[in-house]
């Protein structure tokens, strides 16, 4: 089964980002979301036959472009061995995959005019830059981009804690604040009632900051 990440890069150009960022990915989107040659073609296998295998099945390609991507793409069109990433990025276009250039090490899109015409395609698509010095939110935003999801399990692992807090919290706050209460028990329900209120506002308020980032990136 295809994994639904597929990273395309050229080990003379940008080989440590590539790991640094499968990891990253995997962090955010869940274990074994990411394909990277070197860590998931087995020893033995049919090196054509496993990428194509995995571009047919995957949900998008990520393109890493550093300063020296363009100049070995040059190179390998003079030579008579396939350049396996052209032919990642050209089979990726043509099955109409979401394709996302991801540019590194202050480098640029490169102008249509100086590609291939199977690779012309590239430069239409919109670019992501990772900078090293803002890495992390960098890949936040790239793993927004391509559709990460919603982290259900934190959310369940905060409430777990919000809600005994709220009641130490509001056993408390009668048994300090009014301890001569003629209603203690129903004042206790009305703190109890606001915090977890409050609780729920904040949650709603980071899936909605992070629906506006996804929507604005």
């Amino acid at each position: 089964m295809a994994n639904p990440l597929f990273i395309s890069y050229r080990r003379s150009d940008t080989t440590g980002e590539a790991g640094r960022l499968a990891d990253s990915l995997e962090h955010l989107m869940g274990a074994a979301c990411v394909f990277r040659d070197a860590d998931d073609i087995r020893a033995g296998a049919d090196f054509a036959d496993v990428l194509q295998q995995e571009l047919a099945g995957t949900q998008a390609v990520i393109v890493l472009i550093g300063k020296r991507w363009l100049s070995e793409l040059k190179a390998r069109l003079e030579r008579t061995e396939p350049d396996f990433v052209r032919i990642e990025i050209a089979t990726a276009l043509r099955l109409g995959k979401t394709v996302i250039p991801v540019l590194l090490q202050g480098a640029e899109l490169p102008p249509g005019d100086a590609l291939p015409d199977d690779l012309r395609g590239l430069v239409a698509r919109q670019a992501v830059s990772l900078r090293e010095e803002a890495w992390a939110p960098d890949t936040i935003r790239l793993a927004d981009a391509i559709g990460r999801p919603y982290p259900w399990r934190h959310v369940l692992l905060r409430a777990a804690l919000a809600v005994p807090a709220t009641l130490i919290a509001a056993k408390y706050a009668v048994g300090t604040l009014a301890p001569n209460a003629a209603d203690q028990l129903g004042l206790a329900r009305a703190v109890v009632v606001g915090l977890l209120a409050l609780y729920a506002g904040i949650e709603f308020g980071l899936w909605w900051r992070r629906r506006r980032r996804k929507a604005g990136s």
